[in-house]
């Protein structure tokens, strides 16, 4: 036993200890090894030769391991190629590493030995198995001991030809569909892959045009295609759309004895709907191709890019079977090493409603269509729920068709190649999600949460009423929206009234009171902060303070920059879905629920996850408070004096119902029109939902985003179109 161990420390240290040569890797070829003279009844030499040699495979040491093989077999297999051959099996497997176990050895006369032996091996395909009663065989070489190797000594068939394969079965990408189950995204897109064996073409000339005529590839291209091809097999020459395959097929059977395989593409059924929140796929990134490959898909998979499908995208893909194998060169299988079965991909169905979806759609189109260019570039509206953080509604206007944007698009690569170009040369910037990803000033319907910081923090009192002249003057002269202002206010009313004065002086004071204040219960209502919504692409937009101004201007901060904040300008940028999680807080009675846009997930109606509502933060906020701050702004719809009165006057929704809200006017230089906002809760009593509208550089709240909202909650409780 010491004289084996000896033999084999003696043989690692001459492989792994010995000094490197000065010259480039590139100029040298592994030198074989020198080892103890064997005599003819002593195994212990030859056994340790193949445990250095296995050891080395062990440890991806190819050059150690080439320089234990025989002359003949060095001089049969140049170095490189036995290098790839190995690099190749462990990429084509994913090894993760191996185990070996010497079983048994005999002797074949005097210069022959054979190893009897099992490998285990650890995959990222296949997981593990283990290759049982495999033989090495060994000559002596000269007075050495040496590997008679062929490829046969990775696996057995390979000896005969063989080649390893690796082979993904990926499962049909799951389905998507809305909160009552109509169908979003589904897998019926056809392209058709077309086959032929060249060996069964009558004529190959007229069969080589044909083929470049409906593949729109030059003819050189697809004689290139059959070449890489025996030509008795049966060799893939392209992908066609399913409306090419329509016009084609026969000729293809006729001129080409043509065979089709159909491969299902993702299709949207209704491709500008949603196009924001679903999202769309295409194929893996160059630095996520590694990773990719270690889940079981191909570079060439087509997976989650954007929205759900990529915010889901492991649900939505499943996980594919894996089979590894040996196979003649022709494809013909030898030999099954592993297998591990598909799991099915699943479902997802979404918080959204797709008949509110659609008709809120419609409504900001509408808008955007009759005011004959008079608007900015685009709106958005967010429909939420309050009590539970549920996604209704989710539109960003302008839209455009997702199905162009996907691999196998099924309008054709023709008319999607012009959508894309038509969407990307658009200055309104169709493809950015305006209601989970735009950042605006706020305008007036920051003022809600001034009220509640100004009250929260014991600065004011619901007793505390302001002057309101309709001038401003502690740094500049600041006029108010109303000339001659609005008289005598508490913050209620301020809120009914949107008296900006009342909240110039809010702002000024709680600077004075601590400058961290009003950025703080901002962020504490979503602002500022990430929504928290998982599913898809959001931004966190931006609240200012003391500490952050330097990245927005030189000047120290001031409390001039409190003054702006508190009525929405400045250093205040918020997206529409910020603003329906900041008013669902005030609706709720202070809970901040986590924004989710999926409802479950499963397989054939068996539910493996169910949305549940989930708590972000609960606002450190009285009651009593934000009972107040909801009467002033319930008065905004029904009080003569309130800022959207005009707007519901004569709606249904207010004679059972009633609708809270607050108008929002943002300025945005340099433009000259501000953007118009609005956000309503519904019903007055125990509120529902909370509905948020945009339209940028459209004009007053009141008079742009109101209207539209109240379409849209006459909508959803009355069904009024």
């Amino acid at each position: 036993m010491k004289r084996w161990l000896l033999v084999i420390g003696l043989i690692l240290c001459l492989v792994g200890c010995a000094p490197q040569e000065t010259e480039p890797l590139h100029a040298q070829l592994p030198t074989r090894i020198p080892t103890i003279t064997p005599s003819y009844n002593n195994m212990y030499d030859a056994e340790a030769v193949v445990t250095a040699f296995l050891y080395h495979w062990q440890q991806a040491e190819w050059e150690a391991m080439y320089a234990l093989l025989s002359e003949s077999s060095q001089q049969a297999t140049p170095y490189d190629s036995f290098a790839a051959l190995y690099q190749s099996s462990h990429e084509t497997m994913r090894l993760q590493s191996l185990e070996f176990a010497l079983r048994a050895q005999a002797r074949e006369g005097n210069r022959i030995m054979i190893f009897v032996y099992d490998v285990t091996f650890h995959t990222n395909s296949i997981g593990t198995f283990t290759d049982q009663n495999r033989e090495i065989r060994l000559v002596l070489d000269g007075e050495a001991w040496r590997i008679a190797w062929s490829p046969g000594d990775i696996f057995r068939q390979m000896a005969e030809g063989g080649l390893l394969r690796l082979e993904s079965f990926p499962p049909l990408r799951g389905n998507i569909y809305d909160r009552n189950g109509e169908i979003l995204a589904d897998m019926n897109g056809r392209m058709v892959k077309i086959l032929v064996i060249e060996n069964q073409i009558e004529d190959l000339d007229l069969c080589i045009n044909t083929l470049a005529q409906v593949l729109e590839i030059p003819a050189e291209e697809v004689q290139n295609r059959l070449n890489r091809n025996n030509p008795d097999w049966l060799a893939e020459i392209g992908l066609i759309e399913g409306n090419v395959f329509d016009v084609w097929e026969s000729a293809l059977v006729e001129i080409c004895n043509a065979q089709f395989d159909a491969i299902r593409t993702r299709r949207y059924i209704y491709g500008d709907l949603l196009p924001h929140v679903i999202g769309t796929v295409g194929y893996p990134e160059a630095d996520e191709i590694p990773q990719v490959e270690a889940a079981g898909f191909r570079q060439d998979s087509i997976l989650g890019r954007s929205g759900i499908e990529r915010g889901w995208d492991e649900t939505l893909r499943g996980t594919p079977g894996m089979r590894l194998s040996i196979v003649r060169p022709n494809g013909e299988p030898l030999r099954l090493l592993g297998e591990t079965p598909i799991q099915p991909s699943q479902s997802v169905y979404l918080t959204i409603d797709l008949d509110l979806q659609r008709f809120v759609t419609g409504v900001l189109s509408e808008a955007f269509v009759a005011s004959e260019g008079a608007f900015g570039d685009g709106g958005a509206a967010v429909v939420m729920n309050v009590n539970t953080g549920e996604i209704l509604a989710m539109v960003s206007y302008p839209t455009y068709n997702a199905n162009a944007f996907i691999p196998f698009p099924v309008m054709g690569q023709e008319q999607a190649q012009q959508i894309i170009e038509q969407v990307i040369n658009d200055p309104r910037r169709p493809q950015l999600n305006r209601a989970a990803q735009g950042r605006y000033p706020s305008g007036s319907i920051m003022k809600t949460i001034t009220a509640i910081a100004a009250l929260a923090s014991g600065e004011y009192t619901m007793d505390e009423t302001y002057f309101s002249t309709g001038v401003w003057n502690r740094d500049i002269p600041r006029v108010d929206w109303l000339a001659g202002g609005h008289g005598r206010l508490n913050l209620a009313g301020a809120l009914t009234h949107s008296c900006n004065t009342c909240f110039y002086e809010a702002g000024y004071r709680l600077d004075n009171r601590d400058p961290y204040l009003l950025p703080t219960y901002a962020n504490m209502m979503g602002l500022g902060v990430d929504p928290g919504l998982r599913d898809i692409e959001t931004s966190t937009g931006f609240i200012g303070t003391p500490d952050t101004k330097i990245n927005w201007h030189p000047e120290p901060w001031s409390y001039s920059d409190a003054v702006n904040m508190a009525i929405g300008q400045g250093m205040v940028e918020v997206s529409p879905l910020q603003m329906a999680e900041a008013y669902a807080i005030v609706a709720n009675n202070g809970v901040r629920y986590r924004p989710q846009l999926v409802l479950s997930t499963g397989l054939l109606g068996e539910m493996d996850y169910h949305m549940q509502p989930e708590v972000l933060t609960t606002l450190d906020v009285s009651t009593d408070i934000l009972d107040y701050i909801r009467s002033g702004l319930c008065a905004v719809t029904t009080d003569r004096s309130g800022t959207a009165e005009f707007v519901f006057r004569n709606s249904p929704l207010m004679e059972d119902i009633g609708v809270c809200g607050k108008t929002g006017t943002a300025q945005n230089p340099p433009n000259p029109k501000p953007h118009a906002w609005f956000v309503g809760y519904a019903p007055r009593e125990n509120p529902e939902i909370v509905v948020v509208v945009i339209i940028e550089n459209s004009g007053d709240g009141s008079a742009h985003a109101a209207p539209i909202t109240r379409r849209i909650l006459e909508y959803y409780f009355l069904g009024e179109d």
